[in-house]
């Protein structure tokens, strides 16, 4: 009931122009063009008393429809629309490409008492479809719906990143989190990071490649992640260095070191679309985190991504009045994460005494990134590894070493898992691995 007493018409704050909808910079696509003349016309002929002239605080709006009304209708036409939230989402679809637009061009698509007009509609005495019309959209009608429930998932995330950070429930929170778990940026960030992050994203667009979107030189203020379109990466006296793409993010050096931005960032295409974090939010959420974090990098790709654990958690160091410096892996390589656990492997610890709990944590999970097809070959070049460098003596340490760390996962392996491994072609790269 609340929604009914929401104004139709009311202005809503955005944090710049490029948050505002719809971008009027854009030319609607053909099919999304059909898409709501199909729509339009379906309505009219199937529920028309859903388009007519409305009256709000004496004044008159021309030929709109009501949100909620767009809702119900659209869950009654077809049986891909599940929810509420779904059909939502399909005519933001229609609202940022200018198809469907609020009578007074303020707000995202809401399930409210709120008024919106077709394309078609804006114009005075709009003609209304023919009979053959009428027949091509019912023919026409479950494709549709199909494409726009295709696209409407993505069109209701953008619509709630463009709401002030203030302004999202509960449940928009959630959604973020949820993409931003496949974000590749942020592989290697925390849960609660990740959450965090969610309440404070805000969505940034450019309509035009060929956009500046900071020079070399400035401050920093804002770290980006592209979540479409691409940027070029260009440096004084270089030119473009490097190109990113969606998934890639740039501008956290500036804030991570407090110093001017080190390159240019130009648009390499139209239509792009960031999520944007500032150095106020940064500071407070990630720089702590970056500041204690380690990568590994082989040509200019994280190969491997280690956090610091805070000292209060090294429980296996009592005892220990200064215990080396740990590390928990947040991402990598399969290959560069089985190395790193082989070389932590704590060699000074008999096989009676309490085992690594990381060790134990590779053992359980290593089958979601290194199946035992990958990690039994793996493990036997690591078993027979023999260093290249170094002098005769060094290099039998290694070599020993090496054997013995592989030795010491394989046993744990098998006391965690014998009566399986027994079932397993795994067996047979066990065997080659033991000694004797």
């Amino acid at each position: 009931m609340a929604g009914l007493l929401a104004p139709p018409y009311g202005v809503m704050e955005t944090g710049s122009n490029n948050d505002r909808i719809p971008d009027k910079e854009n030319v609607p696509s053909e099919k999304i063009l059909r898409a709501g003349k199909i729509l339009r016309n379906a309505i009219l002929s199937r529920a028309p008393h859903m388009i007519r002239d409305r009256k709000y605080h004496l004044k008159t709006y021309r030929q709109c429809c009501v949100g909620t009304e767009l809702v119900d209708w659209m869950m009654q036409q077809t049986p891909c629309v599940h929810s509420r939230t779904q059909a939502v989402g399909m005519w933001q679809v229609l609202l940022e490409d200018g198809v469907l637009n609020h009578v007074d061009q303020e707000h995202h698509f809401q399930d409210k008492y709120l008024f919106y007009r077709f394309l078609d509609d804006e114009h005075e005495d709009a003609p209304l479809p023919t009979e053959e019309e009428k027949k091509e959209c019912d023919e026409e009608l479950q494709d549709t719906m199909l494409l726009l429930s295709q696209m409407g998932p993505d069109a209701h995330m953008r619509m709630i990143l463009r709401k002030p950070p203030g302004q999202r429930t509960v449940d928009d929170l959630e959604i973020i989190y949820e993409e931003l778990l496949h974000i590749k940026a942020l592989s290697h960030l925390s849960t609660t990071v990740k959450r965090e992050l969610a309440g404070v994203l805000i969505f940034e667009s450019h309509a035009k490649g060929g956009t500046v979107l900071f020079n070399q030189g400035e401050e920093g203020t804002s770290w980006y992640i592209i979540l479409k379109g691409s940027v070029n990466v260009v440096i004084y006296g270089k030119g473009v260095v490097c190109t990113l793409h969606e998934g890639d993010d740039f501008g956290k050096l500036a804030l991570v070191n407090d110093a001017p931005r080190a390159a240019s960032i130009v648009l390499r295409e139209d239509n792009c679309h960031f999520l944007r974090v500032d150095k106020e939010d940064f500071n407070r959420i990630l720089r702590d985190v970056e500041a204690n974090t380690v990568r590994l990098k082989e040509h200019d790709q994280d190969v491997l991504v280690l956090e610091k654990v805070p000292a209060g958690n090294r429980a296996s160091n009592q005892g220990n009045s200064q215990p080396q410096q740990k590390y928990t892996v947040m991402s990598g390589t399969p290959e560069k994460i089985l190395e790193h656990f082989l070389e932590t492997i704590r060699l000074e610890a008999t096989l009676n005494e309490a085992t690594d709990s990381v060790l134990n944590d590779f053992i359980m999970m290593h089958c979601v990134f290194m199946p035992n097809t990958q990690l039994c070959p793996a493990l036997v070049a690591h078993y027979h590894a023999q260093p290249s460098q170094g002098t005769e003596q060094e290099k039998m340490d290694y070599a020993l070493n090496s054997k013995r760390r592989v030795i010491r996962l394989v046993l744990q392996w098998a006391a965690m898992y014998g009566d399986l491994l027994q079932e397993d072609d795994v067996s047979m790269y066990l065997y080659q691995m033991m000694p004797g």
